[in-house]
């Protein structure tokens, strides 16, 4: 063996590629598991989904640390081109051939060659790239035995069967937003990145921090640097997906899932398209078992094989994700192997699935209110434990719920639309977002009318009117009204008339017609107690005690105050009766009595704070500042009113930027006056 040792080591691996940004973590890994080595070959196994750039940050790195590995650098892919795995004996054969082993001396078996692989390279420094692996198995053949020998494997399959091997594991994530920048900068020039920053912007997403998709956009730039960001963006998003007609290099992302996609059994395959169908961002295990009519065993085994190919990610809470390319590739092959029906068939069950959950959801967190929408019979009424994780689950799939109500707008489902608004004022009134609120509700109108269903489209008037006083569009709140009020008439529906008419009152004070607002408090709650609902004569005389304080008629409004907080406590509503004494709080503190107005104020937070309730708990944090500034605790009023404000600007409330002062009647209460009318119904 005198005359292969002279031999120059092997240098296999690729050249690395220009454009490039560094993976810090991975390099860090692959660092710390080099030098952390003892009596065994440090492994990294790098996974992630196609064109993430497992190979680049393998190359880059064995190349930045050439000096480590003076016997060479070894390289081979196991996959075919067709997707097959290469056989183990042939790799073998090609690796001894590289660091000198005569080819006529090399055994047949693969055993065999295995066994004088490792004999040939212990205690030599060498690197050694296991590209595109398809198995564990595959993998664990060709380890060496040495620790001066250093494997970095990369797959799109997970290859967790290899830490028992003592592999260290990581799967490589899609690059930041401001990572995918800087590189597609490195490859076309930052002159023409600064000069088309929204259309960047727009590349970017298209690519979704894959360094492949971005790298191929750069390449296409670079060789038309008269070419705009904005053309090349729509060219680009044209043509992915488009099949044999897209252009070579942008077939070859798609390629690259298309590997991945042929290779899946069945059930796996149509859990793929079935999530590209999935109108949000991510989606939990229920509700695929629900729409693909499937045992929860058999949508698990199949969600496993996908997160095993890196085809679908593991979310919090039984939930799957999709990357983004992956959620288009995924949807654009159900667009082609599924019949327009069939597609429709899954987004209107994911549509019904996530409406009977917001139903059941509403029932907990706003259990007062009877609706007038259906919610059919199943094991969503029983979805959740308590209001709590009813509340959770709003927060949680908040994007995909909004994502579902704009699908079936899109598609003029108007059933489902107009019951999710209804749905969606529990939640709405603790964790008030107006805007896409107010957006989905002026749809939800319209569907309404075109249903025919008179009291319902009343409701959601109402429903809007709330929002547009609450962003004091006080003219808008008195249209929707009044129009929420006739159609009551025009039915003959007391509750319908009873809450415009207390809408009414709402939107007028707004404009600052006090008396006027006084007025129809009082005959919503004249025809409230005439159709014997308590807690909406309740609500009345809070708000008629509110306008009478406003007015000065401060025993008045105390009188209106109290009955309203017994009233709220006796139906066990907790919210309600906290905005009835936080009321009368502040009037006590005004009448000088701010110790026991504090004490109520306290006992009111700690309430409001376990039902996880951000606006109301920003309600008397306001009303708490006022009167601790007053008692003459200044910072106790400042420390409530900038956690007050944290709130407000978290839940995008307009009135969030409105200066405070440390005096109740002022900015900061006056703020607190027109946020107590607040309705829940």
């Amino acid at each position: 063996m005198d005359d292969t040792q002279e031999r120059p080591p092997p240098v296999q691996i690729p050249a690395p590629v220009g454009g490039f940004v560094s993976r810090e973590a991975a390099f860090d890994l692959m660092d710390r598991t080099w030098r952390r080595r003892v009596d065994r070959p440090p492994v990294v196994v790098l996974t992630g989904i196609g064109g993430v750039g497992k190979t680049t940050v393998a190359v880059r790195w064995l190349s930045d640390r050439r000096d480590r590995f003076p016997g060479g650098l070894l390289y081979t892919r196991l996959t075919e081109a067709g997707g097959d795995p290469v056989p183990v004996s042939e790799i073998l054969f090609g690796f001894l051939v590289a660091i000198g082993v005569p080819a006529d001396t090399i055994p047949p078996r693969s055993a065999e060659r295995s066994a004088v692989f490792r004999a040939a390279i212990a205690g030599r420094f060498v690197g050694i790239l296991l590209d595109d692996a398809v198995s564990a198995g595959q993998v664990r053949a060709l380890l060496p035995a040495t620790a001066s020998a250093m494997v970095v494997v990369t797959s799109r399959r997970q290859l967790s069967g290899l830490a028992m091997d003592g592999a260290e594991l990581l799967d490589l994530p899609p690059l930041t937003p401001d990572d995918a920048r800087r590189l597609l900068g490195e490859v076309v020039g930052p002159e023409r990145i600064d000069a088309e920053p929204d259309a960047t912007g727009t590349i970017i997403e298209i690519c979704g921090g894959l360094p492949l998709a971005l790298g191929i956009i750069g390449a296409r730039l670079r060789a038309r640097p008269l070419r705009s960001m904005a053309r090349e963006a729509s060219a680009y998003a044209r043509h992915l997906g488009a099949g044999s007609g897209a252009p070579d290099d942008v077939r070859e992302v798609q390629a690259v899932f298309d590997t991945s996609y042929a290779a899946l059994p069945d059930g796996a395959a149509r859990l793929y398209r079935t999530c590209g169908l999935h109108p949000g961002p991510d989606v939990s295990l229920d509700a695929l078992t629900d729409v693909l009519g499937e045992s929860f065993a058999h949508v698990e085994d199949a969600v496993d094989t996908l997160v095993s190919e890196n085809l679908l990610a593991d979310a919090a809470d039984d939930r799957v994700a999709q990357h983004d390319l992956l959620r288009r590739d995924a949807r654009l092959r159900a667009e082609r192997e599924l019949e327009p029906a069939d597609q429709a068939a899954v987004v209107r069950g994911f549509t019904r699935w996530y409406l009977n959950r917001a139903q059941a959801a509403d029932d907990l967190i706003h259990p007062q209110r009877p609706r007038l929408g259906v919610t059919p019979p199943g094991r969503h009424r029983t979805a959740f434990s308590d209001r709590a994780a009813a509340v959770a689950w709003w927060r949680r799939d908040l994007r995909s719920i909004r994502a579902v109500v704009t699908e079936a707008d899109r598609r003029n489902w108007d059933e489902e639309l107009w019951q999710f608004c209804e749905a969606s004022w529990g939640f709405f009134l603790h964790h008030r977002d107006y805007e896409p609120w107010v957006a989905m509700h002026t749809a939800g109108v319209a569907a309404a009318e075109r249903c025919d269903v008179p009291l319902v489209e009343a409701r959601l008037r109402s429903q809007l009117g709330f929002a547009y006083a609450k962003l004091r569009r006080f003219d808008e709140a008195v249209t929707q009204n009044s129009i929420a009020l006739r159609l009551g008439e025009q039915h003959a529906h007391g509750p319908t008339q009873a809450t415009a008419l207390s809408q009414l009152g709402r939107a007028v004070r707004g404009q600052g017609d006090l008396f006027a607002a006084l007025g129809y408090y009082r005959r919503a709650a004249r025809l409230q107690e005439d159709l014997g609902i308590p807690r909406g004569v309740a609500l009345c005389r809070r708000r008629c005690g509110e306008v009478l304080a406003k007015l000065g008629r401060d025993d008045e409004a105390i009188v209106e105050l109290t009955a309203a907080a017994k009233t709220m406590a006796e139906l066990g509503d907790p919210i309600q009766h906290v905005r009835a004494t936080t009321a009368v709080a502040r009037l006590r503190s005004r009448q000088g009595r701010r110790d026991e107005a504090r004490l109520v104020l306290l006992d009111a937070l700690r309430v409001i704070r376990d039902l996880d309730s951000p606006y109301y708990t920003a309600e008397v944090l306001e009303i708490l500042a006022d009167v601790e500034s007053d008692a003459g605790h200044s910072e106790d009023g400042r420390r409530h009113r900038a956690e007050a404000r944290e709130l407000r600007v978290r839940l995008g409330d307009p009135q969030a930027g409105e200066p405070a002062t440390d005096h109740a009647g002022t900015a900061a209460g006056e703020r607190g006056e027109r946020g107590a009318g607040a309705d829940s119904r």
